[in-house]
């Protein structure tokens, strides 16, 4: 790990990593300003976005986007005590550092699309529900079918999200809990409402919004602490990465971001979404399987030895999804 930390440290002060993150930005919201002007749905609306920021490059890094072709995958699973169907979500976002074809990290970030209307987002209290607490689920058609007990762990808060598009062509991005936490018991809500800082830090579950715990869940099993305590000790001579803080500039824990701005930055700078594989170590291994398949049925998984075994390898990829996939290799230049 310690080339990538390298590597990061370089990025962080590298004119031409910003350019590059300006770049997909830009280019960003004119797919954005598009579909807008051409009064896309939401499915068009990403459907621009990958057209847009696909096989950009810049030094080790490589972005990959593609729209897995299917119909869409729902889940069943219970909403407190009433079992209830819904989409698990329309769109992965997933990152990858690797040395050659070996995985050091991965994390993934499934996101649920809203375009607003009327300057407001309808949100399903029910999908909300799926993605803040991952309750067990079975899949009822797409991605899942056929499966039951599915169990997601969901320890950084940010496996689940929402994409909140809005006129005239931006998006907001808010981690499932965070969002839970603004909307309280309204089923609606404008821009003007949401207001956070971008970055939640990893303090074991005790963050909170205005006082008010966010509900993130503890990072409780020993493997994990283990783990993080090794990697925080490999990036010790690393000032400006010794905390999970406002300062950090790479594999923090955004929540919330205000617009494409926001997003990209905390994408390309490897701080969204769960971890899956740490230090090369799985550590949540039902995600990291399923992040996988979507690497895979995507047609991204050139060059990298994934993991061969789980219950994903085998099964044929039935559902639709856009996947994003950004990979750093601290071997090789893209």
């Amino acid at each position: 790990m310690n080339r990538f930390f390298d590597l990061a440290a370089r990025l962080s002060e590298d004119t031409g990593f910003l350019n590059f993150q300006n770049e997909i930005t830009r280019d960003a919201y004119d797919a954005l300003g598009q579909a807008y002007a051409a009064n896309g749905n939401e499915v068009e609306i990403v459907t621009k976005l990958v057209e847009a920021v696909k096989d950009k490059s810049y030094d080790r890094i490589h972005i990959s986007a593609s729209k897995i072709h299917g119909s869409r995958s729902y889940v069943e699973f219970n909403f407190r005590d009433k079992p209830t169907t819904k989409e698990l979500g329309d769109m992965a976002i997933i990152t990858v550092v690797t040395s050659g074809k070996t995985r050091l990290l991965q994390r993934l970030c499934i996101i649920q699309n809203k375009k607003a209307k009327d300057q407001k987002w309808g949100i399903d209290p029910e999908q909300l529900f799926l993605l803040k607490n991952f309750p067990p689920f079975a899949g009822n058609r797409g991605i899942f079918r056929g499966m039951s007990n599915v169990v997601f762990r969901n320890r950084s808060g940010c496996l689940g999200a929402f994409g909140l598009l809005s006129e005239p062509g931006e998006m907001m991005f808010v981690a499932a809990p965070v969002f839970a936490e603004i909307l309280r018991d309204r089923s609606s809500l404008s821009a003007s409402e949401i207001g956070l800082p971008s970055l939640i830090p990893h303090d074991g579950g005790q963050s909170s919004f205005h006082g008010r715990p966010l509900s993130m869940p503890p990072f409780d099993p020993k493997e994990w602490h283990m783990i993080m305590r090794e990697f925080m000790h490999e990036i010790g001579p690393f000032p400006w990465m010794r905390s999970f803080d406002y300062a950090l500039p790479f594999f923090g824990n955004v929540h919330y971001g205000r617009d494409m701005y926001d997003f990209v930055r905390a994408w390309t700078q490897i701080n969204l979404g769960e971890f899956t594989c740490l230090r090369g170590t799985i550590i949540n291994a039902e995600v990291d399987g399923f992040a996988n398949h979507l690497i895979r049925s995507a047609g991204m998984g050139r060059g990298v030895d994934f993991p061969t075994g789980d219950q994903n390898v085998e099964r044929k990829f039935e559902g639709g999804m856009t996947v994003f996939l950004l990979r750093v290799d601290v071997e090789h230049k893209g």
